[in-house]
Parts: structure tokens; sequence; C-alpha cells
């Protein structure tokens, strides 16, 4: 006899069969305890989930011969056995896909006067419905709506917005969800029981997590894994027979990460290849991996995780900033984008990974522009990555804890604030009096000053002039309309540095004067800015800013 797949050899025969599907399951029960039978039904969703395997268990159900309509078809009477085998005259399997045009609807519709030859019902079941054309669809509209007695329609298909409209709206439509790994695990297990099958759990894991929801893959996958003809079926196994990258591997590359490690990093990728695995298949895990450290740090609950790795991810992900693993996996869907257009999707490859193990180096908006507006470059702390094999880099180490940046950046601006007041207060007035001149003496020191805060500000607050001293408020007047604003903005710096220097209160203010034939810019355009204030436009290059 003939080799019968897993899939065929354990296609469900009753609705308790079917896995994960109860919401529908339970429906079509009541249906026929109830007597309600529809003229037509519409079964959704993704590949191998159960939609004809229900098809078949409800045409079944309603023509059984022993007590039928029954909710638990014999599966032994002539009607539930030709069924089965899909010879049965009253239950017509059709093919969406290979009958899709108007004549092939037609015929079927000619078929409908004759009455049922051994059943109760006359069943149509159309798989991929949504291959019909237009006019096939709009064919069977008015049939649908009013069937001949004792004639069902049941249609399924994976892509249900392909289906017109108005068919829909003629049946009751039924959902199928994708299966969770725990109910193809449970099923793959029984199987095994039943056919004396020796596999490792953590391999029936891997198994049930490649089969992305489908049953019917899984029960593929299973065949495929059973003819590796070994006693006993490992992870290893499994992994090698699909090329599956283990976890163990991305955990080191994200530890490499941490250590700044960029060479350990590429010898990791180069070992996967020179095991034959797919770069794309590579990313997709190392994505999945990336997005479940995500997801745990979040704490959401997450099925596709065996408890096997549940507490090394839990472990790694608290090492990480969600920024961080969030930036990681814009690098890694971008170099997928990039590997398509690629003649060369290794060196891509690479490019992102020594991107990647640069993370630390990365410094955050808030930081750069601080440095703008005190003056103080931002400080990374660059370490040269070294050559050492995997396993010492997930040992734990005894390091010397270092001076992070933040900390660094922090001493640093305190003591420039410190310099900035202990000169404010060591410069003393001389005078009894206020006076423009006086005024004009100190405009270098109070320049001197404002540079340490504001060194962008001091280099247009030099070019000032003074239009009036008057009660200690000090009016100013500058020509250029990108640097008044940006002036006057700072104003209160300003006036807080020349109230410290001359130990009184002094409030300055500034004025916009316009300069007979030269254009006063409301809405300054880049080059307009370069024109006028070239340190502003070249920080608006270098950092691809937004002019409001």
């Amino acid at each position: 006899m003939a080799y019968l797949i897993l899939a065929r050899k354990y296609r469900p025969q009753t609705f308790d069969e079917v896995y994960a599907q109860d919401h529908i399951t339970k429906i079509l029960k009541n249906t026929i305890e109830m007597d309600r039978t529809a003229q037509a039904y519409l079964f959704t969703g993704p590949r191998g989930v159960g939609k004809t395997s229900l098809a078949r268990i409800f045409a079944k159900s309603l023509n059984c011969l022993n007590d039928g309509p029954t909710t638990s078809p014999c599966n032994v009477c002539q009607n539930c056995t030709e069924i089965t085998q899909g010879n049965s005259s009253d239950v017509i399997e059709i093919d969406g896909a290979s009958n899709t045009g108007v004549e092939d609807i037609r015929d079927l519709q000619k078929e409908l006067m004759y009455a049922p030859a051994n059943s109760r019902n006359k069943i149509y079941i159309i798989d991929e419905v949504h291959m019909l054309s237009k006019n096939a669809f709009n064919a069977l509209l008015k049939t649908l709506e009013e069937p001949p007695l004792n004639v069902v329609f049941i249609f399924a298909t994976t892509e249900p917005h392909k289906v017109i409209p108005t068919i829909i709206s003629r049946c009751q439509r039924f959902d199928c969800k994708r299966i969770p790994i725990p109910a193809i695990i449970d099923r793959l297990s029984s199987i095994c029981k039943i056919d004396g099958i020796s596999i490792d759990p953590e391999a029936l894991f891997a198994i049930g997590k490649k089969a992305d929801g489908s049953m019917r893959d899984a029960l593929s996958l299973m065949d495929q894994v059973l003819a590796y003809g070994k006693d006993y079926i490992s992870l290893v196994d499994v992994l090698s027979i699909f090329g599956i990258v283990h976890t163990d591997v991305f955990h080191k590359i994200l530890v490499s990460i941490l250590d700044k490690n960029a060479s350990e990093i590429i010898e990791l990728f180069h070992d996967i290849l020179e095991k034959g695995n797919d770069i794309q298949e590579f990313l997709n895990g190392m994505l999945d991996y990336i997005r479940n450290l995500l997801l745990l740090k979040l704490q959401i609950d997450i099925p596709t995780i065996s408890e096997a790795n549940r507490k090394q991810m839990t472990e790694i992900s608290g090492k990480f900033e969600d920024s961080d693993l969030l930036y990681i996996m814009t690098i890694l869907i971008k170099t997928k984008m990039d590997i398509k257009n690629s003649s060369n999707p290794i060196l891509v490859t690479e490019m992102a990974f020594i991107k990647i193990s640069r993370l630390a180096e990365l410094q955050s908006l808030d930081k750069l522009i601080d440095s703008i507006n005190t003056g103080i470059p931002v400080k990374t702390e660059v370490v040269k990555p070294k050559p050492i094999h995997a396993q010492q880099l997930l040992n734990k180490r005894n390091v010397e804890p270092q001076k992070s940046t933040a900390t660094t950046m922090h001493d640093k601006t305190e003591e420039v604030k410190a310099e900035i007041q202990k000169e404010a207060q060591d410069i003393k007035p001389k005078i009894k009096e206020l006076t423009i001149e006086v005024v004009k003496e100190s405009l270098d020191d109070i320049a001197k000053v404002l540079s340490k805060r504001k060194p962008i500000v001091s280099n247009y607050f030099v070019k000032c002039n003074i239009r009036n001293l008057s009660n200690n408020f000090l009016h100013l007047v500058s020509s250029n309309s990108l640097a008044y604003n940006l002036l006057k903005d700072e104003k209160e710096v300003i006036s807080d540095i020349f109230s410290k220097h001359f130990n009184l209160k002094i409030k300055v203010d500034f004025t916009l004067e316009e300069v007979k034939g030269k254009k006063v810019i409301t809405n300054p355009t880049l080059d307009d800015i370069k024109k006028e204030l070239p340190i502003i436009a070249e920080f608006i290059e270098d950092t691809d800013s937004i002019i409001n």
C-alpha cells in the first residue's frame, strides 16, 4: 500500500478533532441540532487551519445515514466514507482555481435541478473561491440567494477580501484562527505516541514555530523530519533540516554588542554562512528574537518562546534599553531591504553589524543640543574591539567600573558653571555710576563670560550697538534680523551676566534696526541663514534640522 502522508492520515474526521476552531464548531453543531441550516457558508482563514476539513465534516454531519443529521458523523456509513474519499455524488468538491469562468458556474447551475441521489442534501464545496472571475460570481448571485431545496453551498478561501461583497452578504461567514503553537505541539505529540516516534520536546516546539499557525504545514514538516531516518530526533536535527539558526547564536551576538566586539559578531555571522543558512532567514530569526526581547521587557506573554529560552532572554533583555532594541531592529529591517538590491549581500550585512556594534557610542538628541548650547563637545568612550572567543563573552567578568559618558558630561558642565560664576564675581566695578562709556569698556569681558555659556549667541552679541542707557536699563541694537531673534531669546541670560559683572540689577533688551536698502527676512531659507548666520546654517546642515 502506498504511503499516506501525515496530513491526510490524521486529517480531522469529526468536529471534536478540529483544533483551535471551537468558535466555529460550536455554531455548526448548534445549527445541526436546531435544524437551522443556511443555504451558504463561507470559511476563511490562513492556509492549513482546517477550512476544507470543516466543510467535509459539516457535509458528513448533514448526510450521515446513521441518525443524521448529527453533530457526530459515524464515518462508517456509505455517505461518510464516500465524502472522506472525495467520490460522493451528492457532495461535489470544486477547485475554484481550475473552474474560474462563467461557463463553469452555468454548468453547476444545470446540475442543481437534479435531486440528491443517496443523501438528504446536495452540497457544493468550492475551495479557493476567491479565484472565480467577476462574471462567475455575478452568475452565482441569484442561485446563491434562492437555491433549490436541500442544496447547500460551502465556500473556502484564504483571501476573503477578493470575494465580492454581494457574495459575502449571502453567506454565513466563519473566520478560522491561526493554530497556536501549544495546540500544534499537542497534536504532534499525540501522533508521535500513536506511531511510536521518539522526539525531543524542544524539536516539536521548533516545528510548531516553523509551521506559523498551520497544522497542515506542521504535519508536512513532521513528515520531512521523519524521513531523516533516526531512532531519536533531536533539536539539532530539526534545526539542521530546516536551516533554522539556534537562539544561542542570537544571544551571543547581543552579548558581543554589549561588549562592543564587532569582530566577534562578524565571526558568528560567517559561521552561519558556512553552515548554509540563508541570510534573509537569519535576519528574520534575529528580528524575531529581538522582538521577543522587547515584548519581554514590556512584560507581555509570548507563547512562541520555549521555557528553556525564557530565562536567558529575560536576563539579556534587561541589559538593553527599549530604544536600543528598536534601533537594532531598524538597522536589520533596512538591511533586509538593501540586500534585495545588492550584488553583495554579505558585505551589506557585515556593515550593518559593525554599525550595530557601535550602539554604545550613540548620543541622544538632548546631549547634542546641550553640547551646542554649552560649547562642550560630547565625548564618547570608544573601546577597540578585541578578537576573543564567544564563550569568553558569555562568562561573567570582573571589570572595574568605568565612569560613564553621562557622568563625565555632568561634571564638566558643573566645572564650567563654577568657573563662570567665579569670573563674574571676581570682576568688580570701579565706578559709582553706570555710563555708556563704562559699558563699552566692559563689553569684551561680558562677551568672554557669555561665550562660555552661549558661544553662538556671543558671536552676534559683540556686533550689537548701544542705543541708550537709562536707570540701569541697557538698550542694544542689532541690524541682523536672524541674530536679533537669537539674542532676544537669550536676553535674560545676558542681563544676568551684566548684573553679576557690575554688581547691579541691570536689564538688557534688544531692538532690530532696519538698514536702509536691506530686506528684512521673515521666513528665512537655508541660503538666507548661510549669509547671515553661517554657524547656525552649518549646524542645520550637519543635523538635518527643519527650519520653522
